[in-house]
């Protein structure tokens, strides 16, 4: 007698196709680009071209600028991070609420309108220089081009990573540990320096390795105020796009160097973090301190300078984008001109970043739907080795990605290269960890035993997942879909090297007004950027009552 038939789990087919999609679109073309950087020139193997790589000056300049801005402004904005997190969450700094939301803004808002922004306020032309040339103290704050100002925008842009990362921290940290050092007689700063940070190392490591992920990733910032100070993904894509002819292999090399450095930093985290327990009882929650009058007021000070310093990019974009204007040239006034001339010249690219955004935000929330729920429900070695190569992406910077995508679907049979097919796997690529962690975080807190007795009572897996699941998942969901829509819209780093004609967006148009001192036009294509990132946000925050900060 034949036993029956088990119906087979349709899970089991979702974890092999998940495995495929990400080989072909992240193993694969990570595979080929150190290909690449590996061949001779008439084939084979071998290491010329990172010789070359690191025997030119030319080339090791841009590895030891993208290190130094990295290590500046990561360094930087954990100090300014730790500082503003203390004083709004210990410190009894009025108005937290209002913070909290306000500083989710420059984390959203994308870096190189910031540098664009200041480019306007402290540029050869700005208002700020103006004004002190007529004092005759221009040369007091020196040049904002170079190293000082893409440090300046990605700072004031970044620093929200750790903010909220220590934010997380301090309110679980125990409270009885910093009293039991206070009655051995240590002082406030010592308790705080040996007792409460080392317990808030995951946090403010975690931020600090965000920060310098993206710091060194950074294209538009560097290409718009750095001018001639080069750094890693502006040698690639000059490398790649250098009249067409460029220098491929050279600019892979250049790609797996920026990759290594990257990995390494990430690596480094993860190992430290994993050597210790910051296991608490939690049994009591941090609260504020009593404090004096004068630290509470310097405290209020610092926290308001702080944000109000990095809100300064979006105000003034908003801000110009309504001046009349002529080349680089703006005055005060208002006037309506600036829009209108966008909306008769670059309407496609509008359309190109709203139909992009969406049909990748679609993708990301799909896969990470059932991706999520495969490292949630179905752990196993298989998944484990999944969760792995999810985190690729976090390390692989756009212009990386950009080149190992040309490199792995340039030639037959996979000929994707001008096509608007490669613009959307970059994107999905890129921000579909977003989108996973948003749907994983949610499923912790589902219980099980819902699932259970669905399929207990006779329903499929799918018919449960469907019915059951999925609705209870719908947070988590939106959340991953907004923030993956706020990253896609404003993306230039791949984009610059991917687009082709007709399909440039919106941050490629902004990049090619500022380069050609056209300050009006990129003003009001930047506020018009500027309200496609921030009403989704927005609407998400009314929605979930005020938890948008949850998203990053």
């Amino acid at each position: 007698m034949k036993r029956p038939r088990r119906p087979s789990d349709p899970w089991h087919a979702a974890l092999a196709l998940s495995y495929a999609l990400l080989a072909l679109l992240i193993a694969y073309p990570l595979a080929r680009l150190f290909a690449g950087s590996l061949s001779a020139e008439g084939g084979g193997f071998s290491l010329a071209h990172f010789r070359d790589f690191f025997a030119l000056r030319y080339y090791r300049a841009a590895l030891e600028h993208s290190l130094y801005v990295g290590v500046m402004v990561t360094l930087l904005a954990t100090i300014i991070g730790v500082l503003l997190a203390t004083a709004v969450t210990r410190w009894g700094v009025p108005g937290k609420a209002l913070l909290r939301a306000l500083v989710v803004i420059p984390l959203v808002s994308p870096p190189f309108i910031g540098a664009y922004s200041w480019i306007l306020l402290l540029g050869r032309n700005g208002w700020i220089t103006n004004l002190l040339d007529r004092f005759h103290a221009a040369g007091w704050i020196g040049t904002i081009y170079g190293p000082k100002g893409i440090i300046l925008a990605l700072t004031l842009n970044l620093y929200p990573f750790v903010f909220l990362m220590v934010c997380a921290s301090l309110s679980s940290v125990d409270p009885s540990l910093e009293e039991a050092a206070a009655n051995l007689g240590a002082t406030p700063w010592r308790r705080f320096l040996t007792v409460t940070v080392p317990l808030l190392t995951p946090g403010i490591l975690g931020g600090a390795l965000l920060v310098f992920l993206h710091t060194v990733a950074d294209f538009g910032s560097a290409m718009i105020i750095g001018e001639d100070y080069l750094v890693l993904p502006t040698l690639i894509y000059s490398l790649f796009i250098n009249e067409m002819g460029g220098e491929p292999a050279m600019a892979a090399t250049a790609s797996a160097v920026l990759l290594a450095c990257t990995t390494v930093v990430l690596l480094v985290e993860r190992w430290y973090i994993g050597r210790r327990s910051y296991v608490m009882s939690g049994l009591r929650r941090e609260g504020e301190r009593e404090v004096s009058r004068g630290l509470r007021a310097l405290a209020t000070i610092l926290a308001y300078g702080i944000v109000g310093l990095s809100l300064i990019p979006a105000v003034v974009v908003i801000v110009t984008s309504f001046f009349p204007s002529s080349g680089p040239i703006m005055r005060p006034g208002f006037s309506l001109g600036n829009y209108a001339a966008v909306f008769q010249s670059v309407p496609r690219p509008m359309l190109n970043s709203v139909f992009l955004s969406l049909v990748s935000t679609i993708l990301c929330v799909l896969l990470g739907v059932v991706i999520g729920y495969l490292l949630v429900r179905r752990q196993s070695r298989w998944t484990a080795g999944l969760d792995a190569l999810l985190m690729v992406p976090f390390a692989i910077p756009g212009t990386v990605l950009a080149v190992a995508l040309i490199t792995a679907f340039g030639a037959r049979p996979l000929l994707l290269t001008g096509t608007v097919a490669i613009l959307v796997i970059s994107y999905v690529v890129r921000r579909m960890p977003y989108a996973v962690r948003g749907v994983a975080a949610i499923l912790h807190h589902i219980e099980p035993a819902t699932e259970e007795a669905s399929v207990s009572l006779g329903a499929s897996p799918w018919r449960t997942f469907v019915k059951i699941t999925l609705p209870l998942m719908a947070p988590g969901i939106v959340s991953g879909a907004v923030m993956t829509w706020v990253q896609v819209i404003s993306e230039i780093s791949s984009t610059i090297l991917l687009y082709y004609g007709q399909w440039a967006t919106m941050s490629v148009v902004i990049y090619q007004q500022v380069m050609s001192d056209n300050f009006g036009s990129a003003a009001a294509t930047s506020t018009l950027l500027l309200a496609g990132v921030f009403v989704p946000l927005l609407l998400f925050n009314v929605w979930q009552g005020g938890r948008a900060a949850e998203l990053v």
